[in-house]
């Protein structure tokens, strides 16, 4: 048994005469009677029988004649959504992304809502992990794309910069820094600070490190909290400070804590997007790389028309 001995027999059985449903499939009318008659022969029962100058389905044949449409609609979307999976509009991607990215003033957000809209009928299964991590489930194959801090330096990855947040200090607003509207690297001298840890991102942790050392200051930090809400905690009740970018602190909406520059730390959070050199012309990557490039834009928009330097509370 063919398709196409399923497809003729739907439509002798939707025409009820062979002529009419010889010329709907442009087949000869003696063709298309033997497929038919063969399909009865093959399966062991009638099918049709004569009505005036036409057919009718038996009870059978109406049974069987709903199975068939099902088997064909079922092969007609299995068509499609291959068709969708290959060009890029149909399936899953697995997306990793940094777990602070909902501090990021909206950049990751954009990238998935810019996304959405190319591409409405892929489900995302986004996964929060460190740039460091993101970097060896994109060389496993368990992510497609990913939303770091920082680029590796491998050439199997590629990536492209989306923002860059200049560093400076989160602290509880009972801290008596906080009165100040900026601060020196040496105002952090005696200061307890915490970092994530280094595992997860060792050249932002070594680039604020250095910042600091090349000003004569050895940061007095403490063990990294791994998660993002347990260290901000610890900054509210003022056990420590912390580091965050300004894009990042205009998210925050805490009472409790302040976001200060710190006017000669000179370190930024540069912020990107990145995939398989190998995944470079997949409909999937190509799109989240369009999606990413537009969100890099509204952001360079937005970073344009806004005062620098703003030192501000957080409300």
């Amino acid at each position: 048994m063919e398709l196409r001995h399923l497809r003729y027999f739907v439509a002798v059985a939707e025409e009820e005469n062979f002529h009419r449903a010889a010329s709907r499939l442009h087949v000869s009318q003696s063709a298309l009677s033997r497929q038919v008659q063969d399909l009865a022969k093959e399966i062991g029962v009638e099918l049709l029988e004569p009505s005036g100058r036409g057919v009718k389905l038996t009870a059978v044949g109406r049974f069987f004649a709903d199975k068939a449409r099902s088997i064909l609609a079922g092969v007609e979307t299995a068509v499609e959504e291959t068709q969708g999976v290959a060009h890029g509009q149909l399936g899953t991607v697995a997306i990793g992304f940094e777990t602070g990215a909902i501090l990021t003033g909206g950049a990751f957000a954009s990238i998935v809502t810019a996304f959405r809209k190319r591409a409405p009928r892929i489900a995302l299964d986004l996964l929060p992990m460190s740039s460091v991590e993101q970097w060896e489930a994109l060389r496993t194959g368990k992510i497609a794309f990913g939303y770091g801090f920082y680029a590796p330096s491998d050439d199997s990855l590629e990536h492209m910069e989306i923002a860059r947040d200049h560093l400076g200090v989160l602290l509880s607003g009972e801290h008596r820094l906080a009165k100040r509207s900026q601060l020196k690297v040496k105002d952090l001298a005696n200061e307890p600070v915490l970092l994530q840890p280094r595992r997860l991102y060792p050249r932002l942790h070594d680039d604020i490190i250095a910042a600091a050392r090349s000003h004569g200051v050895v940061l007095n930090v403490k063990s990294g909290a791994v998660d993002g809400e347990a260290l901000l905690m610890q900054v509210v009740v003022g056990d420590a400070v912390s580091f965050l970018g300004e894009r990042s602190s205009t998210v925050l909406r805490l009472t409790s804590v302040v976001w200060r520059p710190v006017v000669d730390l000179r370190v930024s959070e540069t912020h990107v997007v990145l995939w398989r050199a190998d995944d470079a012309l997949s409909p999937v990557v190509r799109s989240l790389i369009e999606s990413a490039r537009e969100a890099k834009t509204v952001l360079r928009a937005e970073r344009a028309v806004r005062p620098a330097g703003r030192s501000k509370r957080t409300r």
